[in-house]
């Protein structure tokens, strides 16, 4: 791949945000875009596990993003990029992504609040509504603070390495990670993750491996991982997700996931899920604006109750949901 095209590539996934975004600016090689979505989102039976005390619970957000990029010279851009969420009923906005950075023929250096290298490898399985629990330690995670990142894509070789230099002592995380494409629509990748938990207090680490399948309207997804929530306390744990999707006419697309997590404690000499369930989904789309779902969530993991018997843990849920991207 020639070194324009590399910077091409990893520019517009950088920025990638909404492909709906309008151009509000756009003069002598410097170009601002507005996008978002509002979405509706609806959970019945139960939310996040929990009963749901009454009718619905409320799980609607609103999101707003600003990208802009500017030509310094042959092969070398500068970029910025925000995005700002506000849920139903919240007075107040949060903020998902805040980083800048330039644009180069051998990659692109960001920094700011941004995803960690990991996350390339996660989203090979992170197609659901329920789905994304290879998100198990922060230094795998999406959106994190005061992170420094380069990405670069070299023709069908994707690497990324990420570093959070947190301010407080001995707490700073890295990702390293790399995604391979093969001419068959077969994409395999592999992570690793770690971060310092405080002085003294141990440490992190996540093994993340990956593999994804194309075929015309036929998509198969596997992510494996295994690592410590805190190899001092000899915490650990192991997480599966297998996504199946197909695109059964140009507007309605089904999916399904299975994804299980299991925690040991060394020291106590116990295993215990953290996740199991099973999702499926069926996906509408009105145009290329406006879309429907439905989704329904099997939890697997055993009910818990209060005094009052109502189930705090464990619960199934029905999700409804409308999204207008912009």
């Amino acid at each position: 791949m020639k070194k324009a095209a590399i910077a091409t590539a990893v520019f517009s996934a950088l920025v990638s945000g909404s492909s709906l975004a309008a151009t509000v600016y756009d003069n002598a090689g410097t170009e601002l875009k507005v996008g978002g979505r509002v979405e509706f989102r609806g959970d019945f039976i139960g939310s996040s596990g929990a009963e749901v005390d009454g009718t619905m619970k409320d799980k609607s957000r609103a999101r707003l993003n600003l990208k802009g990029s500017t030509e310094i010279a042959d092969g070398l851009k500068g970029f910025a990029f925000y995005e700002a969420e506000q849920g139903s009923g919240d007075s107040e906005f949060d903020n998902r992504y805040m980083y800048a950075g330039l644009d180069t023929t051998i990659g692109a250096f960001s920094a700011g609040r941004q995803d960690m290298a990991a996350v390339i490898i996660s989203d090979l399985t992170d197609v659901t509504e329920f789905s994304g629990i290879q998100q198990y330690i922060d230094s795998a995670s999406d959106k994190e603070d005061s992170t420094f990142a380069y990405r670069g894509s070299f023709d069908a070789l994707q690497v990324e390495a990420t570093y959070t230099a947190n301010s407080t002592k001995s707490t700073d995380g890295y990702s390293i990670s790399g995604l391979y494409s093969l001419p068959m629509g077969l994409d395999l990748g592999l992570a690793y993750s770690g971060a310092d938990l405080g002085q003294d207090a141990g440490s992190e680490s996540q093994f993340l491996l990956g593999a994804g399948f194309t075929w015309e309207a036929l998509y198969l997804g596997a992510t494996y991982s295994m690592g410590d929530i805190n190899d001092k306390a000899k915490e650990e744990f192991n997480a599966l997700e297998v996504v199946a999707a197909y695109k059964i006419t140009d507007q309605f697309t089904l999916k399904a996931l299975y994804a299980n997590a299991e925690v040991e404690d060394k020291n106590a000499n116990t295993k215990a899920d953290s996740d199991d369930f099973f999702e499926v989904v069926g996906y509408y789309k009105f145009n290329g604006n406006i879309s429907s779902y439905v989704s329904y969530m099997s939890n697997g993991l055993t009910d818990v109750k209060d005094a009052n018997g109502v189930v705090t843990a464990g619960e199934d849920t029905l999700r409804l949901g409308l999204k207008y991207k912009f």
